[in-house]
């Protein structure tokens, strides 16, 4: 019982061990890295199985798990996309088959049978099966597809009598070569050891991998198990390989619930493994897109685009097997991630932010950052369940890769938001990284440089200060600003030049003291750290509190005066009221003119002569003096009346000189004798009734 134990803890472990590596390289792009993962999804992936089929292998591999491992790989594969070749070595090439597309399940069905078919013989040349893999891989990739290699070996390079004309040096060249050729075309080699006896160079295996950025994994006991688990999840693989059960089979029907955590899985892969076959495997779904793959040890049922929710499976397995349950989640879905701020056309980017280009942000002033996931159609995922499971970071890194800072990232409205503030000028790396409980994703890795802008001189550069006052203090931080934030230091330009007082420094303050009038200029320069300046003079005004009262109170005096003269000029006059009536006594024609009436609001200027109102109504005597008779309105209805002629003009009893006036009131009257000595007129001043009918013009006469 002691043996079978050990058994099925090597065959679990290894199966356990291989769907961890599938997980690694399918979710990681096939980059062996998730800090190189690109956004975009490769068009196919072409892997060729570098198989150890030496005599040894019939110890440390009496199950035939290798063969079970790559038709494991070819059930988990997408079919449409995928090629696969292998090469069968010992201390020479066994056989060999070149890429072949597994989207035929003839040619699928080959490879496996091809594979199985394998004899275990011969000694170990490592190199030379490693090259041969290394030449199906060259020619048979094309563009835009992902390549690796798989080496599953369970020793180091042995010829024994076998060697032939080749040496361990030759293995070790062939060795080497692979290793360059892996990193010139950028593709990963991962190793898996089966340690069986404890022959396997560890050393060599970990550094085939490490070199070319895939993993090594070296499976002897269930004790390596966690380490490799470690190992993954810090390769920040892409999806993760959840562990649903693992239940000891009774040899009836036993029930297991698997829960699909969210909707936007492309593809569920539901893995179940146990010693022998099972008896029986039903799910459970209500689903058209359902398939299934079987072997010996394994059973893998694929379900497409699976709704987020619980499904039942029902298990008959051999009594005494361990039977575990695995979901590995396929997602099309990438991390989309852009600086939303601080740079060239960032909102955030503040002062010098003019001076910046693409590619570029400021030192020391914060930088917005946002990640969402988007679809293989670029479009943003909807799926909020997917979401609240994750966890996003924003990694910034120097170029010298000696400082590297973490920042989390919060959701909000679809997306992830981060700020950062780059300390120093210089070239960093930046991406976005999210992590849940079924799948990673890393944003593509950005270059950015932090550059530094120079001080900037803002605020009002002419000061007034009094005598009287005492010392000036200025804090000349209100006179710079420097969109980095550095810390800025001050100096004075030409220091003797100032002759209006004496200055100090009391840390950022300038103190201005013993001031005398008169004006100065003093230049103020700030410089950064890093050498970056700016200056400005600042226009200094120093004056007497006795001298500024004096022109206070001589701009007082001026501007009471400028009151007086405006409102004698713009101060409201009275409009003409009332009317007048003119009677002739005589007229040197000898005519008759009959009464006239002028209502006097129908004039629309501020004064009328009388000859005006002779024209207004036809009166056609030659008075020419009555051009010079002027009447202009006065306060509370009064009527003025000035003359500058010859004429005798009496106001009621009281005769008006020439160039005086005379102020009528309502119902009083004006006699006027012409310069002709004959014509006389009688003007009567009156009040317009209110229901009187204003005249507007024409020769009749109106009565008031």
């Amino acid at each position: 019982m002691k043996n079978l134990s050990k058994r099925r803890t090597k065959v679990v472990v290894t199966f356990v061990l291989f769907l961890i590596f599938l997980e690694t390289f399918f979710s990681a792009g096939l980059t062996g890295s998730a800090e190189a993962a690109s956004a975009a999804l490769p068009s196919g992936y072409d892997v060729v199985f570098v198989m150890d089929t030496s005599y040894s292998m019939r110890e440390s591999d009496k199950e035939g798990i290798a063969t079970e491992v790559v038709k494991m790989f070819m059930d988990m594969s997408d079919a449409s996309r995928t090629k696969v070749g292998f090469v069968a070595y010992n201390h020479q090439i066994v056989a060999a088959s070149p890429l072949t597309s597994i989207a035929v399940a003839a040619r699928r069905t080959g490879i496996q049978t091809a594979i199985s078919s394998l004899k275990r013989s011969g000694y170990t040349d490592l190199g030379l099966g490693l090259r041969k893999g290394a030449d199906l891989l060259a020619s048979g990739t094309g563009d835009g597809r992902k390549s690796f290699l798989i080496l599953l070996s369970d020793g180091e390079t042995d010829f024994g009598p076998s060697a032939g004309s080749r040496t361990k040096a030759d293995s070790d060249r062939d060795v080497a070569s692979v290793i360059k050729s892996a990193k010139t075309r950028n593709y990963p080699v991962y190793t898996i050891g089966l340690n069986h006896n404890g022959a396997v160079n560890r050393k060599e295996l970990e550094q085939i991998a490490g070199e070319t950025g895939g993993s090594s994994y070296i499976t002897s006991s269930a004790d390596d198990l966690p380490e490799i688990v470690n190992r993954i999840f810090a390769s920040q693989i892409r999806s993760q390989l959840m562990q649903t059960a693992g239940i000891t089979a009774t040899g009836s029907l036993q029930d297991v619930t698997v829960t699909i955590p969210d909707s936007s899985m492309e593809e569920a892969n539901l893995v179940l493994l146990s010693e022998h076959r099972l008896k029986e495997a039903q799910l459970y779904y209500n689903s058209d897109n359902i398939r299934r793959y079987e072997s010996n040890r394994y059973v893998i049922l694929k379900i497409g685009h699976p709704a987020a929710g619980s499904l039942k499976l029902k298990l008959r397995g051999q009594a005494g097997d361990l039977i575990k349950v695995n979901l590995l989640g396929s997602y099309a879905l990438e991390v989309d991630s852009k600086m939303t701020g601080g740079g060239a056309s960032g909102k955030n980017a503040g002062n010098g932010a003019s001076r910046l280009t693409g590619g570029e942000t400021l030192k020391g002033q914060k930088t917005a950052f946002e990640a969402r996931l988007v679809t293989g159609g670029r479009q943003p995922l909807q799926n909020e369940d997917v979401y609240t499971s994750l966890k996003a970071e924003l990694v910034v890194t120097s170029a010298n890769g000696q400082s590297k800072k973490q920042i989390p990232m919060v959701y909000k409205s679809g997306s992830f938001r981060a700020e950062y503030s780059f300390p120093q000028t210089g070239e960093y790396k930046w991406q976005v990284k999210m992590h849940g409980a079924a799948f990673y994703r890393n944003g593509i890795v950005n270059n950015i440089h932090a550059v530094n802008t120079g001080p900037e001189a803002t605020g009002n550069w002419k000061l007034h200060a009094i005598r009287e006052d005492g010392e000036i203090r200025l804090n000349l931080d209100d006179y710079f600003q420097d969109a980095n934030k550095d810390k800025l230091t001050f100096s004075v330009a030409n220091e003797k030049a100032f002759d209006l007082g004496h200055y100090r420094w009391d840390g950022h303050t300038l103190v201005l003291s013993s001031l005398r009038t008169g004006e100065a200029g003093l230049k103020l320069t700030a410089a950064d750290p890093q050498g970056e300046t700016a200056s400005s003079v600042l226009l200094l005004t120093v004056e007497s509190r006795y001298t500024v009262l004096k022109w206070s109170l001589g701009g007082a005096v001026l501007a009471i005066a400028a009151g007086v003269l405006l409102y004698f000029c713009f101060r409201p006059r009275p409009d003409f009221t009332g009317k007048l009536e003119g009677f002739f006594l005589a007229t040197a024609s000898g005519n008759e003119v009959p009464v006239k009436s002028w209502p006097l609001t129908s004039f629309p200027g501020r004064k009328v002569t009388l000859n005006e109102l002779f024209r207004s109504l036809a009166v056609h005597e030659p008075l020419p003096e009555a051009e010079r008779i002027v009447f202009t309105p006065g306060k509370n209805g009064t009527l003025t009346v000035k003359h500058d002629t010859r004429c005798a003009v009496q106001h009621g009893k009281t005769p008006v000189a020439r160039n005086q006036k005379a102020v009528m009131s309502y119902n009083e009257k004006l006699y006027i004798t012409f310069e002709d000595g004959i014509t006389e007129i009688e003007i009567r001043y009156k009040a317009i009734k209110p229901v009187t009918n204003i005249y507007t013009g024409g020769d009749s006469n109106r009565a008031g």
